[in-house]
């Protein structure tokens, strides 16, 4: 992935390129009326070992209902943990990618509403289980009789907290000296799973670096906004060219400089290569985004204007 860092301070700063692996898809289908059946779910009790993000976790089909129950609850359950910070999805992996399996089943109370219990276990690339977790929801009836999309993404949002603390430990306060906080913004493209993914990688990788994330939709004063977007599009009938631009602004949207990556993929690959890719284009774009910050920084100190490129 070729970087190219174009700014309001007339800086420019060389990447290099950077690799596309490609990875997995995995999916299941079927279709038998009542969901769920309690089965007995063998645990481990090893201390939990947190992912890198390098290596991303596949959320598998949940075991116990029928397939593509068990198929929709995983796309539901990634969707969720992708908002919470992990990086995670139901479709893609590769060789180092962690395993998050699960076994869910009905469990009844005397006059109470039946409880989803999830049983989650975290599987390295070994095949060691290294972390276990369960959680317990009460969905509405109509689950158990007829389950809709909606069932699937309300246990996923409930449930999906829990689980993101136990894969993501608190990443502490430190700060980077000097540099200005920076709000994430959503990622625009064509792929939903690979900008919410990049999106994920890109904040884990500001907050490793020390640098303050904004949580929040309005851009506090001293703040800068970077947004991305990307661009996948046919160079010939065998190959498709990757654009990504993220583009760094101030709380009133003057632009303060915009890096510009690049590179060239087999045709079709990146909507099964995000998790390989994702951690290689936030380390790319980090080369450039440092030294926009730092001058930006230097130029808010001495009270010199910003001004947007012409």
């Amino acid at each position: 992935m070729r970087n190219t860092v174009r700014s309001s301070f007339g800086r420019a700063v060389p990447g290099a390129m950077l690799a596309v692996l490609m990875a997995l898809a995995l999916a299941a289908c079927g279709e038998i009326p009542r969901p769920f059946a309690r089965d007995t779910y063998q645990k481990s009790h090893n201390p939990f070992l947190f992912v890198p993000e390098t290596a991303g976790i596949h959320v598998e089909p949940v075991e116990g209902p029928v397939p593509w129950v068990g198929q929709a609850m995983a796309e539901a359950m990634a969707g969720a943990l992708v908002k919470h910070n992990v990086v995670a999805s139901d479709k893609t992996r590769n060789r180092r990618s962690f395993l998050l399996k699960s076994r869910g089943y009905q469990q009844l109370r005397n006059d109470e509403p039946a409880e989803l219990v999830m049983d989650w276990a975290l599987i390295s690339p070994e095949g060691e289980t290294v972390g276990e977790r369960t959680v317990i929801y009460v969905p509405p009836p109509a689950f158990w009789e007829e389950p809709e999309a909606g069932h699937f993404s309300e246990i996923a949002e409930a449930t999906a907290p829990e689980v993101a603390t136990w894969l993501v430990p608190e990443l502490g306060t430190r700060l980077a000296s000097g540099l200005p906080p920076v709000q994430l913004d959503l990622i625009e493209g064509p792929d939903d799973d690979g900008n919410a993914i990049l999106r994920q990688t890109m904040l884990l990788r500001l907050q490793s670096r020390g640098i303050e994330v904004v949580d929040s939709s309005a851009i506090p004063d001293g703040a800068l906004s970077l947004k991305g977007r990307i661009d996948i599009r046919p160079l010939d009938v065998k190959t498709d060219i990757v654009a990504i631009s993220w583009r760094l602004a101030d709380r009133s949207q003057r632009e303060i400089g915009v890096i510009d990556q690049n590179n060239t993929v087999p045709s079709g690959s990146m909507e099964q290569s995000w998790l390989s890719a994702a951690p290689l284009i936030a380390d790319g774009a980090l080369e450039g985004l440092l030294p926009l910050l730092e001058a930006y920084e230097r130029q808010r100190i001495g009270a010199n204007a910003v001004t947007k490129r012409q």
